[in-house]
């Protein structure tokens, strides 16, 4: 849906009375669920600056550990949201990133979308709503926004994943294993830049208090933040062999006179020329095995199964269309 539209929908349903308690704004956080959210606010309260309006109240994950605790979520945005409106009205409260409420947090959290105070609105900013508790989301009205998509993998590690995948060398099983050893190892690297976040982390919120972190509190953390940073490795992997399979769908339908005459929008845009010659060199099926085989290996990852194997076995049973490019 698009913002405008999903703007009109909310701006109707708060002028006839019959807007929901929370809405859960699907998409980019710093985009369209971020932009929908600032109008939807604005429609409450007017213009002006508010980012310092005493009845709207915001929560964002922890800078480093990307994690919302439970006692921001009480302080910051339970407690808060039952007092009575300052201004006589309406009262907002916006989770940036709900996804990374802990458990703790989301369960205290439902207990006020359970009870909401009057004229309370809840406005959830979500990339990752399968992320959520599903007694959340079924307390909310879902609104999928245009870049409601899966992230890619912040740089320099999406373009060197992008480089494995690019590489003209992956034609035969020795190329194909070492492609597979440097995945793994920027998989490695993300692992201790997890790490590294949460102790510079901790080590802010600690310091005052001179309180030492709890060591299974440490590993929950780094767990977290690692597989959020595997997500979008995966994803990244997903949208090269999902472009292949695109473009490959697309030379189908113009072999048989069923073309668009347009060209197929590309996650990967800059990579589009080697995407081209590579996908004119595997069938459609093929295509269609790359995508099953990465999302067969997201599934088994998140069954705890070792990374390096599952890796080994992408590179090693894809079809690159690599053939003939040295």
């Amino acid at each position: 849906m698009e913002v405008d539209e999903a703007y009109s929908l909310i701006e109707r349903a708060v002028k006839s009375g019959r807007v929901a308690n929370a809405y859960l704004l699907v998409g980019g956080v710093r985009g369209c669920a971020g932009e929908l959210a600032e109008r939807v606010l604005h429609l409450l309260f007017g213009p002006g600056d508010l980012r310092v309006h005493p009845d709207v109240h915001r929560l964002v994950p922890a800078k480093k550990t990307r994690v919302i605790p439970v006692d921001a979520m009480r302080e910051r945005m339970i407690d808060p949201m039952e007092k009575t409106s300052f201004t006589g009205g309406w009262k907002a409260g916006v989770v940036v990133a709900a996804e990374c409420m802990r458990p703790e947090s989301a369960n205290a959290f439902l207990k006020t979308l359970e009870e909401p105070p009057p004229r309370t609105l809840f406005l959830l900013l979500s990339e990752r709503p399968e992320k959520l508790l599903p007694t959340i989301i079924s307390r909310c009205q879902r609104v999928d926004l245009p870049d409601a998509r899966g992230q890619q993998l912040e740089e320099p590690y999406r373009t060197r994943v992008l480089d494995v995948l690019a590489s003209d060398t992956l034609t035969g099983v020795t190329a194909r294993a070492a492609a597979a050893a440097k995945l793994t190892a920027i998989l490695e690297e993300l692992k201790g830049k997890a790490t590294e976040l949460v102790q510079e982390d901790l080590e802010d919120e600690h310091s005052d208090a001179g309180e030492e972190p709890d060591d299974d509190a440490v590993k929950a953390l780094v767990s977290s933040r690692y597989r959020e940073f595997r997500a979008d490795f995966l994803s990244t992997l997903l949208s090269w062999f999902r472009d292949m399979m695109a473009i490959r769908a697309a030379m189908r339908r113009a072999s048989i006179g069923n073309d668009d005459n347009g060209e197929v929008p590309l996650v990967n845009e800059s990579r589009r020329t080697v995407l081209e010659a590579r996908a004119r060199k595997i069938t459609l099926a093929q295509a269609f095995r790359n995508v099953e085989a990465v999302e067969s290996l997201v599934k088994s990852l998140d069954r705890n199964m070792p990374e390096e194997p599952l890796l080994s076995f992408l590179m090693d049973c894809a079809a690159f269309g690599a053939e003939g490019t040295t």
